[in-house]
């Protein structure tokens, strides 16, 4: 995807909505690489508009639970140091993210930086379940998050082989999983297919 956001107002909105709509602090990398990796903006206008946002204490970043870091002294590298959205900056993304930023722009970037963050890191909870019915089973699988359920699926599988096939693909790969049966209903078929 070209890069499409050079404003910095819409740089500032973009980081604002993304982080707000992941919902938990993240550390300095990995709010750059979701905010750059799907090429809407270049890696210095980040690095001009997240200090401008810290600046404005529409970011922050914390240490642990209470100590907010000072940014005359805070170091990238630095992965202790989590950022989130303060709740004047969350205003800023809910009243200008759908005039600065299109809904395909929204969308898209929000399920490229969920596939980027893990379902650990989400604080998600993984569970599977199989009973038999009838000749075939019964295929259940659930992934709740800190937003709630993410996922709730019940699949009739033909035979024993299949229903196993089933568990341990899910085992192995809930994020896969959930990133294709969203692409499914939502019709963005394609997404399955990209790196």
């Amino acid at each position: 995807m070209a890069e499409l956001l050079r404003e910095p107002d819409q740089v500032k909105v973009f980081i604002l909505y993304l982080l707000d709509k992941i919902g938990y602090p993240l550390n300095y990398t990995d709010v750059a690489s979701i905010i750059i990796r799907d090429g809407l903006v270049d890696y210095f206008n980040f690095v001009e508009c997240f200090q401008s946002l810290l600046k404005q204490e529409l970011v922050e970043g914390k240490k642990g639970e209470d100590e907010i870091v000072d940014l005359d002294n805070f170091r990238p590298d630095d992965e202790s140091v989590m950022f989130y959205v303060t709740k004047k900056g969350r205003i800023i993304a809910e009243g200008l993210a759908e005039d600065l930023l299109m809904a395909a722009v929204r969308e898209k970037s929000y399920i490229s930086a969920m596939r980027h963050l893990s379902l650990e890191k989400r604080g998600a909870v993984i569970d599977h379940s199989c009973e038999r019915d009838g000749d075939g089973y019964i295929f259940h699988c659930t992934i709740k998050d800190r937003d709630g359920m993410a996922l709730k699926l019940s699949l009739r599988a033909d035979t024993y082989n299949q229903v196993r096939r089933m568990e341990m693909n899910f085992e192995d790969k809930p994020d896969v999983v959930l990133r294709g049966i969203t692409a499914l209903v939502t019709g963005n078929v394609n997404y399955l297919f990209e790196n």
